[in-house]
């Protein structure tokens, strides 16, 4: 992907000790994370019980929802034979129709976080940016949402190089409560320290994660980096 490109070409310019461990780590995320759309089908369950649990029976919800199910269908499809800016483009008429008729919606507010993810992977990180803010003022006082949310704030910046603030996002993370995101969130930050050179607090995230995390997809990757 493009992120993954500028992301690599960013951390290449790093002193030659974190190069080493970095190559691996910026592969294993790549094929192992998305911060966001970690399924489509996942997406749209998660749409599913946001708008059972605020009991949402009005026709507009209905259909928007509706809307939003042929869209990432198409979306899908698209993916199975073509990139993920070609993907975007197909459905990027869909959503600005969701967004302009069914805006004030529950499903069209959580349709933002699908459309966030979407342009992320397609390397449009401005768009991105501009939907999780939009959902953050949606979703702010639903902390796994939130964490979500701010998950693919973080990513974004990373896109765009902007490390600084990438950080704060996913440090907001890993203050929370809440432990949708966390892991992922520790484990970014402590790529994300090294690379801007603060290397023991980079350490310390990958200690904390192993503490708070000793399960997780990121184990065996931050036992080496630790013991190496």
């Amino acid at each position: 992907m493009a992120k993954g490109a500028s992301t690599r070409k960013q951390l290449l310019k790093q002193p030659d000790q974190f190069i080493t461990f970095s190559g691996k780590l910026i592969a294993f995320g790549r094929s192992n994370l998305k911060p966001i759309l970690i399924g489509t089908g996942i997406i749209l369950a998660l749409v599913l019980t946001v708008v059972t649990v605020l009991q949402i029976a009005q026709r507009n919800e209905s259909q928007a929802s509706q809307r939003i199910e042929k869209a990432m269908a198409e979306y899908s499809a698209a993916l199975k034979d073509t990139d993920p800016k070609t993907a975007f483009d197909r459905v990027k008429t869909d959503f600005t129709e969701i967004f302009d008729k069914y805006g004030s919606t529950n499903a069209a507010k959580m349709a933002k976080i699908i459309y966030g993810d979407i342009s992320y992977n397609a390397g449009d990180a401005d768009t991105a940016i501009a939907m999780y803010n939009q959902a953050m003022e949606d979703f702010n006082q639903f902390p796994a949402l939130k964490n979500i949310i701010l998950s693919g704030l973080g990513y974004a910046l990373v896109l765009k190089a902007e490390y600084p603030q990438s950080i704060h996002y996913f440090e907001m993370i890993a203050v929370e409560k809440e432990n949708t995101m966390k892991s992922s969130a520790l484990f970014n930050l402590a790529w994300l320290y090294e690379a801007t050179g603060e290397k023991e607090k980079g350490v310390s995230q990958y200690q904390q994660l192993l503490t708070d995390f000793p399960a997780s997809i990121y184990s065996d990757l931050v036992k080496e980096k630790v013991s190496g």
